[in-house]
């Protein structure tokens, strides 16, 4: 499947690196953001923002799960 050129990440493929670390959707996406070609920056940036703003709500959520039972 052919990629676009903001993916290239010089032979590395973004989700390999996912699965090889066992990322969750969240931090996928912040490596997925933070791995783009530049040009994009402050798009990117706002986006990374946002899903380490998700998983920390969901770290959190789950912490007082687990405290709760």
């Amino acid at each position: 499947m052919d990629k676009p050129k903001r993916y290239d990440t010089g032979g590395l493929d973004v989700i390999d690196i996912c699965k090889l670390y066992d990322l969750n959707f969240n931090l996928g996406n912040i490596v997925k953001y933070a791995c783009r070609k530049k040009g994009q920056d402050k798009e990117d940036l706002v986006k990374i923002i946002d899903y380490a703003n998700r998983e920390l709500q969901f770290i959190k959520e789950w912490e007082q799960i687990e405290k709760n039972t």
